[in-house]
C-alpha cells in the first residue's frame, strides 16, 4: 500500500492526496492542480487511471476498459492525456482528452505480444511522444509522431534505457541507462540525441526536470532523492549531486511502475508515492494435527 504524499525539500510531510491504496506512477498536470495515477482494484483484478484533484475533490476515473491501463502523461497544455493499455496480449498507447468527453484514439500499438510500450514524456510542441518499449531482454526509448511514426531515440545504442523526460524548452532529454553496467542518469540533446552527459554519481534512476531546467532530480540506489544543478543553454553542464531526503517510496511491484514521484515546477514540493503499512493484515492460521491425520 502507498499514499500520495506532499513533501518539501527536507522530506517533511506537508499533506496527502486521497486514501492509501495500491497506486503507481503519479504525474502532475502542468498547472499542478491534478495528478494522474494508476490505481489497482484487487476485487476486479484490474488497474485503471484516475485524475485526482490535489485538494481532494472532483476525482475522476479516467479509464473504464477491462484491460490494464497505466502510465498516463499530460500534454504541455494539460488538454490531452496519453496512456498505455494492455489487452489481448497487445500493448497500445492511446490519446484521450483530459476532459474525458471524447473517445480515445490509438497512437501506437506494439508489434509483438512480448513488447510493452509505456509513455514517458510529451514534447513541448505536442508533436512527439517519448515512450519506453519494454522487450524481454532490453528496454528502448522511442519517439512517435502524432501520425504514429515511431523510431528509436538512440538507434545505435546497445544499452537499456527508461525514464525519458524532455526539458521544458524541448532541447534536452534526461533518462536512465544501464550502459555502464549500473543504472545512471544521462542527458542528451533532443530530438537529435547528439552528445551525452552523465549527471548521476554511483547509480541513479527516475530523473525529473525542475521547471526552469536549472536542476535535475533523481533517485539514488539507496533511495535518496538527489538534486543536481544543471545548465542547459547553448551547451550542457552539470554540478555535483546533493542529497535532499530519503524517499521511502513503495517498491516497484510491476514492470509498469517507472515513476514513484513528481515535482512541482519551482522544485519546492514533491509528490511521493510513499509506502504505508496496511491498516489491517489478516491473521495467519496454522492448523496442526488436522482431523483424520494419522487416524
Amino acid at each position: 500500500m502507498s499514499a500520495l504524499t506532499w513533501e518539501d525539500r527536507t522530506g517533511k510531510e506537508l499533506g496527502r492526496i486521497g486514501e492509501s491504496a495500491i497506486i503507481a506512477n503519479p504525474t502532475l498536470s502542468p498547472d499542478a492542480q491534478r495528478v494522474a495515477v494508476d490505481i489497482s482494484d484487487l476485487k476486479a483484478r484490474n488497474v485503471d487511471i484516475w485524475l485526482e484533484n490535489v485538494n481532494g475533490s472532483d476525482n475522476m476515473r479516467f479509464t473504464f476498459d477491462p484491460s490494464e491501463e497505466t502510465n498516463a502523461i499530460w500534454s504541455h497544455d494539460g488538454g490531452m492525456v496519453a496512456y498505455r493499455s494492455l489487452s489481448e496480449n497487445a500493448s497500445t498507447i492511446f490519446l484521450k482528452p483530459a476532459s474525458g468527453l471524447e473517445k480515445e484514439k490509438i497512437l501506437v500499438r506494439s508489434e509483438t505480444a512480448f513488447d510493452d510500450d509505456l509513455p514517458n514524456s510529451w514534447s513541448t510542441d505536442g508533436q512527439q511522444l517519448l515512450y519506453v518499449n519494454q522487450a524481454p531482454f532490453r528496454s528502448l526509448l522511442m519517439t512517435v509522431s502524432m501520425a504514429g511514426e515511431a523510431k528509436p531515440l538512440f538507434p545505435n545504442d546497445k544499452a537499456s534505457e527508461t525514464n525519458g523526460q524532455i526539458s521544458a524548452d524541448g532541447k534536452w532529454v534526461v533518462y536512465a541507462s544501464d550502459e555502464s553496467g549500473t543504472w545512471e542518469v544521462y542527458v542528451s540533446s533532443f530530438p537529435g540525441a547528439v552528445g551525452k552527459w552523465q549527471v548521476s554519481r554511483g547509480g541513479g534512476t527516475e530523473p525529473r526536470w525542475r521547471g526552469d531546467q536549472k536542476e535535475i532530480l533523481y533517485i539514488s540506489t539507496s533511495g535518496m532523492l538527489m538534486a543536481v544543478p544543471v545548465n542547459g543553454g547553448a551547451s550542457f553542464s552539470s554540478g555535483q549531486p546533493e542529497p535532499l531526503f530519503q524517499m521511502h517510496g513503495r517498491a516497484a511491484i510491476s514492470s509498469t511502475d517507472i515513476f514513484s514521484y513528481d515535482v512541482t515546477k519551482d522544485g519546492k514540493r514533491f509528490l511521493v508515492n510513499r509506502y504505508v503499512k496496511p491498516d489491517h493484515v489478516a491473521p495467519v492460521t496454522i492448523l496442526l494435527h488436522a482431523a483424520g491425520e494419522g487416524e
